[in-house]
């Protein structure tokens, strides 16, 4: 009897070990499983080294797992790769919009104004039937729109008898009169337009109205100086501070008396507002650094009422890089920045209009004259719109001109489809996350309110900007191996620095494209894990490059290593993508993902992430 005690025992035990070792194996190997976040009594599962129980004895497996096996193997594409995962369409409240008829089907949006003297041509009498007729025209798309009450040109005859305005035709806006003679316009187009869901976004139209000093110059609108985008020449200023009481004071509090009362107008709708310059710069010249200060008030008190921004100079890329627009320096090891984006500042303005225009494109000599020669209109097209998206902007108003502009390696045409897609996405609902690398320079005295950064402290003559993104943030870890930017872009002085001449430092006329080396580590935002990740997502890791060597690429997370790629040597811009299942745990502190060139240093411009 205690021999078959003996022998049924022995048989069960040897069962529970192929069983548990199966278990352990199939645990690793899960896809809705995190091998570095598996562990069992003293039985430990972590990334590249698996422990199982075999009987008395231990088996460990140095190799890391092969991820991908049963998804589409690694490729090559050349170019930029700007596909999408096919349930990614456009944001409900989002969108590129253009100011005149174009051709480009990315283009949902369009920019209407409503001329005050037209639609309010006496007192308390409203029209507004030329701008039913506009949306009626421009049906299914809808509206961005501009109230112009900025200049004594497009103001009613008896409202023109109450208002002051400048030589210039601008109108006197921080007056009492200005205020009583607005408010009922205002109140009459939010009462019937504010709950429309075919206007999108409605500009406060301040400031800015010149038409020249010319006595005929209310006729020349297409030429006209000034386009109710809240700034001030420094005649301007100076003649209305001689003549009409202008101060900082009357500034400020004439401002946020006109944001009160579009505020209060459009009510629950006010997220639609776009208040129009809430960076730094007014007005320049001796005397305006007062302005420049309260403008600072004036940005945070439109921002606190809830209303939203439109800015209109990203085409300098580089600048937008204050506080108030959300953005964070993050010092790396070698005292190098990465440009990141303030997570809680993006849930802030959720669902408010928050856009920018990027139009200086094409051949036009006023264009060219500002932003260089027409050939580099795809790269600056391609920078501007990334940062963009890293500024959290759902709106882009962008020039017709671009339906002309290509590129074989940015895929222009491509990219704008790929803008609609992603403009205006959230954390919940994003296709993509990416990173874009190289080295960009800004002049320290353009970053006064990042000082306590301590890459920008510490730098007196230039500030190193080796990335930023969207989710997605180049890991500190990356200083700590040999990794240089690589691909220089010459902007020169005769060509107007391509328009970045405001924030270069002096002597610096290039930025870089790309870093070199042969690991990238990579850090995913821990939010976007959680929401999007927490049983395994399957993505695409595109890593765009250019292939200058004969090498292997592969891509490593927590679960394992992907399949790999070998490269040609042929000095071609490319994309490789690997498909690949994680929950993206941290390999090792700040770093999620790797990537990683087997034989030579690779140069590499941007990661992009497709969660499918």
């Amino acid at each position: 009897m205690k021999s078959f005690l003996y022998s049924l025992l022995a048989l069960i035990l040897a069962a529970a070990v192929v069983i548990g070792g199966d278990y352990f194996y199939n645990v690793y190997n899960s896809p809705n499983t995190s091998a570095a976040h598996t562990t069992t009594n003293d039985t430990a599962v972590t990334h590249h080294k698996v422990i199982k129980h075999k009987a008395s004895s231990k088996v460990v497996n140095n190799a890391p797992q092969t991820l991908g096996v049963n998804m589409p193997p690694p490729h090559l594409q050349q170019g930029f790769d700007w596909s999408l995962p096919d349930y990614a369409d456009e944001a409900e409240y989002s969108g590129l919009t253009t100011e005149l008829d174009t051709t480009i089907k990315a283009v949902k949006n369009k920019f209407l104004i409503v001329l005050w003297n037209k639609s309010n041509p006496q007192k308390g009498v409203f029209d507004f039937s030329q701008f039913e007729r506009d949306l009626k025209r421009i049906a299914p798309q809808r509206a961005l729109v501009r109230l112009e009450v900025n200049s004594s040109c497009e103001a009613p005859d008896w409202a023109l008898k109450q208002m002051q305005y400048t030589s210039e035709k601008s109108l006197v806006f921080w007056d009492q009169a200005y205020l009583d003679a607005t408010r009922p316009f205002i109140q009459a187009f939010a009462k019937r337009y504010a709950a429309n869901p075919q206007i999108i976004g409605v500009q406060l139209g301040l400031a800015d109205g010149e038409f020249g000093k010319a006595k005929d110059s209310c006729k020349n609108y297409d030429n006209k100086a000034g386009w109710g985008e809240f700034w001030m020449s420094p005649s301007e200023r100076q003649e209305s501070e001689q003549h009409f009481g202008f101060t900082p004071d009357t500034f400020e509090q004439g401002t946020i008396a006109n944001i009160d009362i579009y505020a209060e107008a459009f009510g629950q709708y006010r997220n639609k507002l776009a208040f129009t310059n809430i960076g730094t710069l007014f007005t320049y010249g001796e005397g305006a650094a007062a302005y420049n200060e309260k403008l600072k008030h004036i940005a945070r008190y439109a921002i606190d009422q809830g209303l939203g921004n439109r800015d209109g100079a990203i085409e300098r890329w580089m600048s937008y890089t204050d506080k108030i627009y959300g953005m964070k320096f993050t010092s790396m090891p070698d005292h190098s920045c990465r440009l990141d984006f303030n997570e809680s500042y993006a849930d802030k303005i959720k669902g408010r209009y928050w856009g920018t225009e990027n139009e200086y494109y094409g051949r036009d000599d006023y264009v060219v004259a500002d932003v260089g020669p027409y050939k580099n209109g795809p790269y600056r097209f391609l920078i501007t719109s990334l940062r963009t998206l890293q500024m959290r902007r759902n709106f882009m108003t962008i020039t017709d001109r671009l339906e002309h502009i290509d590129h074989p390696d940015y895929k222009t045409q491509d990219f704008l489809v790929y803008l609609s897609r992603v403009l205006g996405k959230h954390k919940e609902n994003t296709p993509d996350a990416f990173v874009l690398l190289g080295e960009r320079y800004i002049a320290p005295y353009r970053l006064a309110d990042q000082m306590d950064a301590d890459c920008v402290r510490r730098n007196t003559e230039k500030v190193s900007i080796r990335s930023f993104g969207r989710w997605l943030r180049e890991s500190p870890k990356n200083t700590q191996v040999e990794n240089r930017p690589v691909i220089k872009v010459r902007m020169p002085k005769s060509e107007n620095y391509w328009y970045q001449g405001y924030y270069l430092p002096e002597g610096i006329d290039y930025e870089y494209f790309a870093r070199e080396a042969k690991t990238f580590r990579f850090d995913v935002d821990d939010k976007l894990t959680q929401i999007r990740c927490q049983q395994g997502c399957k993505v695409e890791v595109k890593a765009v490059f250019k292939d200058t060597v004969n090498s292997s690429l592969h891509v490593e997370v927590a679960e394992g290593v992907s399949q790999p790629i070998k490269t040609q040597g042929d000095n071609k811009i490319k994309t490789a993508t690997f498909t690949l299942k994680s929950r993206f745990t941290e390999l090792e502190k700040d770093v999620d993902l790797i990537l990683k060139s087997q034989q030579s240093a690779i140069p590499l411009i941007m990661l992009r992430m497709n969660i499918l």
